[in-house]
């Protein structure tokens, strides 16, 4: 069997119990056809993905598909299961929510399919304009060990400086760029570099950029790398076509346990430095590493902490609370979807009316502050420190434009545009699949090798490549993001690349 069926059966096999359990879990109408629908939508991504090349030939689109089904469907019900929580709890209408996602999770695979006609085996494949300008540029090329170092440290020195400096928050994803090394060297092999050696100083780079994630009381600075590495380990398994080996499942099982240990540490790091929080802005970002490190050794404080706030959900109109698990609950997007749908069907037509003209305002704030300020002098930026979930519960519920609470585009959509929004969203898929797509590289036998940036947005692609927290959020991101980061990834390999010519290294290596 070749290890890409294994994993893919294993998807299958684990859906499949997850989807039994709910049964022994609550056997309760509401949970039982919450369980249906998962499972039916689940079970058609992970065929879909089985009988095709889509994997293949168009690795990121496709794994941007899976990623919407686990973070808003079948990671649900994998994580309610484990924890023996029914996967329609602590949601307001569990029925209406998961139809939806499963609705859109069915459109985007119906479109990925039309998309995937232009990239038949029988058809001869020429690149475009714009994968051949990339090409030229690098993108697609691996580049050498010294200058993934150089760009490393750069990124966390961008980090150190992101809340002073703009741009440098730009350029801080740059400092997981190492963690590639071994990923790359898989692929290169010996010649890329002595792999031993590197993993020294990426254990390293790692704690600098755990103590940084803590000084700034970030979760999302913790998690990048690790799912990021993680995700492209997954995704490289879905697409080996290597028949699986006693070794192979040695190191799986390894993995495995590796893995299961570091979780239960690596969740209570996550919720103490949600505890250390509340102190951000009373004291000093060293007096909050300490007050993380005191809350991460005292298992007491944790479990408190939790209990209170499962406790505490109950008593507000607004909860975000689903997922007990602080690593997990980034993983899975479920409830807020389920929140703003819900706030969607409790507001007005007349305030409706309002949320569509402050949504359109919002598509402004794409633009530089100097560009905003000579086109529309009336928008500024300081009067929209609040994001769609803000805008969605205020007008619902009468909560404060504050908070920053996460949206659906979904339900924005939905109630902007009504029923025309599902064919909105479906003509804008396919825009969506060529921008994620444009980071690898197809060769002419259809095989597709990622770029490093493909490598690096696989974690943001995964979690939000096919939705996202608001329109203008997607909007900023199809034609801003991805050719923003494009820019400053190649101003970063520029200079690498000098101060690695410095010392007479290679800069560059061939992908493919």
């Amino acid at each position: 069997m070749k290890i890409s069926n294994l994993i893919n059966s294993l998807m299958i096999m684990l859906t499949l119990a997850a989807f039994l359990i709910q049964f022994l879990i609550d056997f309760s109408t509401v949970n039982i056809a919450c369980s249906i629908i998962i499972f039916c939508s689940g079970l058609s991504t992970i065929l879909y993905l089985r009988w095709t090349n889509a994997l293949e030939s168009h690795p990121l689109s496709s794994f941007a598909i899976l990623g919407l089904s686990i973070t808003t469907l079948t990671g649900a019900i994998w994580v309610q299961s484990l924890s023996w929580v029914a996967v329609s709890a602590s949601l307001r209408q569990p029925i209406v929510t998961f139809s939806w996602l499963a609705f859109y999770s069915a459109l985007s695979i119906i479109a990925h399919s039309i998309y995937r006609l232009k990239a038949s085996p029988s058809k001869i494949y020429k690149p475009n304009f714009l994968r051949r300008l990339f090409d030229d540029w690098g993108i697609y090329d691996y580049q050498s060990v010294s200058v993934i170092w150089i760009i490393g440290v750069f990124g966390l020195i961008c980090i150190l400086f992101s809340k002073v400096l703009p741009v440098a928050n730009g350029f801080s994803y740059l400092a997981w760029m190492p963690f590639l090394i071994p990923l790359i060297h898989m692929k290169i092999g010996k010649d890329f570099c002595n792999l031993k050696y590197h993993m020294f100083f990426l254990v390293l780079h790692t704690l600098v950029i755990v103590l940084l994630a803590m000084f700034f009381n970030s979760r999302g600075q913790l998690l990048f790398g690790f799912a990021t590495v993680f995700l492209l380990l997954f995704l490289n398994l879905l697409r080996s076509h290597a028949l699986v080996s006693v070794g192979h499942l040695y190191r799986a099982g390894l993995i495995i346990v590796v893995l299961f240990s570091l979780s239960i540490p690596a969740s209570n790091l996550a919720t103490a430095m949600v505890m250390a929080r509340d102190e951000r802005s009373l004291v000093s970002p060293i007096k909050t590493i300490e007050s993380t490190i005191n809350y991460f050794v005292d298992q007491g404080k944790i479990d408190n902490y939790r209990y209170r706030k499962l406790y505490e959900k109950n008593r507000f109109d607004y909860d975000e609370t689903y997922i007990t698990n602080p690593l997990l609950a980034r993983l899975v997007t479920t409830k807020f979807h389920d929140n703003t749908i819900y706030f969607a069907e409790k507001i007005s037509d007349l305030d409706a009316d309002a949320v569509q003209g402050i949504s359109f305002e919002f598509l402004w704030l794409a633009l530089p502050t100097p560009v905003l300020e000579w086109l529309q002098p009336n928008i500024q930026k300081s009067n929209y420190l609040f994001s769609s979930g803000d805008l969605l519960a205020h007008y619902a519920i009468g909560t404060s434009l504050s908070g920053y609470k996460t949206g659906s585009i979904f339900a924005q959509g939905m109630l902007i545009f009504g029923l025309l929004f599902p064919i909105i969203y479906f003509g804008f898929l396919f825009v969506l699949f060529s921008v994620i797509d444009i980071f690898a590289k197809r060769s002419s036998s259809g095989f597709s090798e990622l770029s490093i940036i493909g490598m690096l947005n696989i974690w943001p692609n995964f979690l939000f490549g096919l939705t996202n927290d608001s329109l203008h959020s997607m909007f900023i991101g199809v034609f801003r993001g991805a050719f923003q980061a494009t820019f400053l990834f190649l101003i970063a390999v520029f200079f690498a690349k000098l101060i690695a010519k410095t010392f007479n290294v290679t800069s560059r290596a061939k992908s493919s």
